[in-house]
């Protein structure tokens, strides 16, 4: 449901062409990274206030890929070692912010409360148009280079699990109880921990080989 981005393709796998193609590139990623930021903290401020767990987890897919944007961003250039640190840091936050969306969805059955459904709805709408503009605008780019190709990719990967939110929040509102947004929320979250997986498993294979090395004599 994370589209296959979370974990680090999203913008990773090369810097991009040279010159110019370089700028460009790093251009999209910036414009993403911010896109993907405003986005995060939108919806958590209107998860805080409607209770939706759907939202916290729709916002915790956007904050990861403005995680990764802004880590292949930082890293371009850089040591491996440098991405290893970086990539570790984000699987770890990724890995136990899931886990608090899990909990805190097995809390809303248990509790039997409902969302504002009609304002998450709302909010979740303003989100399904900008991702809808965003993968719009790097339609163009989706034959470009791998790692341009892979910012379109998540983009648009977004919107499966923004829709499966709006369908749990129209659960919401058919049965009048809470669980069809928990159930989603929690399957949404659930598709995150591959991810965080991958970043901590990529990060300690770039950085074993290091460390493991035999100085040479």
């Amino acid at each position: 449901m994370d589209g296959g981005c979370g974990g680090g393709a999203c913008g990773g796998g090369g810097g991009g062409r040279r010159g110019g193609g370089q700028a460009d590139f790093r251009r999209t990623l910036r414009t993403a990274m911010m896109v993907s930021a405003v986005m995060g903290a939108f919806l958590l401020i209107a998860a805080t206030r409607t209770q939706a767990v759907a939202l916290w987890a729709v916002a915790l897919l956007a904050l990861n890929h403005a995680a990764t944007y802004g880590v292949s961003l930082a890293t371009m250039g850089r040591s491996l070692e440098t991405r290893a640190r970086l990539s570790l840091l984000q699987g770890a936050v990724l890995a136990g912010a899931v886990v608090w969306v899990l909990v805190t969805a097995g809390r809303a059955v248990i509790g039997a409360g409902a969302p504002d459904a009609p304002l998450a709805s709302l909010a979740l709408l303003v989100v399904i148009g900008v991702s809808l503009s965003m993968a719009t605008l790097l339609f163009a780019g989706r034959r470009g280079t791998l790692s341009l190709r892979s910012v379109w990719l998540c983009a648009r990967g977004d919107l499966l699990p923004q829709a499966a939110g709006m369908m749990g929040l129209l659960g919401v509102w058919a049965l009048a109880d809470g669980w069809p947004d928990a159930a989603v929320g929690a399957v949404i979250a659930a598709s995150l921990l591959p991810a965080a997986w991958s970043l901590t498993r990529g990060a300690l294979g770039l950085s074993l080989p290091t460390a493991g090395s035999i100085p040479r004599r």
